[in-house]
């Protein structure tokens, strides 16, 4: 099963970290793989909260339907995602106070059958980077 985390710090304290996080409109300043919503936008993000939204990663646009699994401000987002060919997805936020600031892990995770084999190393090969560059974006933003 494809996996990629991230780790980096931010002087921001982690309610700033998880107000940006958590605003879903706010999404395409800082995460690179966004391509746009499909649908309605929803204004709060909480436990069972869902959207579409339509990702990039490989090269290969997919619309993704997500459900807000886990929203414990300001330390714990995890989103659980199904997209085409019966690929599965999770993506995790977990922000720590480090300091005056935080401390921000955004870990994802792929499965499904369509990842099986060569497939897979590509896929944490490609999505490596693009959550750095995500998280890169996100720490310039909240400062």
């Amino acid at each position: 099963m494809p996996k990629v985390s991230v780790t980096a710090t931010t002087a921001a304290d982690p309610d700033k970290v998880w107000q940006v996080v958590t605003d879903l409109p706010r999404t395409p300043e800082w995460n690179t793989m966004h391509q746009g919503f499909t649908g309605d936008v929803p204004a709060t993000v909480a436990e069972g909260t869902t959207y579409k939204q339509k990702v990039k990663l490989m090269g290969m646009p997919a619309e993704m339907a997500w459900r807000v699994v886990t929203a414990d401000a300001p330390g714990n987002l995890e989103m659980a995602g199904d997209g085409p060919m019966g690929v599965k997805a999770k993506n995790r936020f977990i922000i720590v106070p480090e300091g005056a600031g935080s401390q921000i892990t955004y870990e994802m995770e792929f499965a499904g059958p369509a990842l099986n084999g060569p497939m897979a190393a590509m896929l944490e090969k490609q999505a490596g980077p693009a959550a750095k560059q995500a998280l890169d974006k996100l720490i310039a933003l909240v400062g």
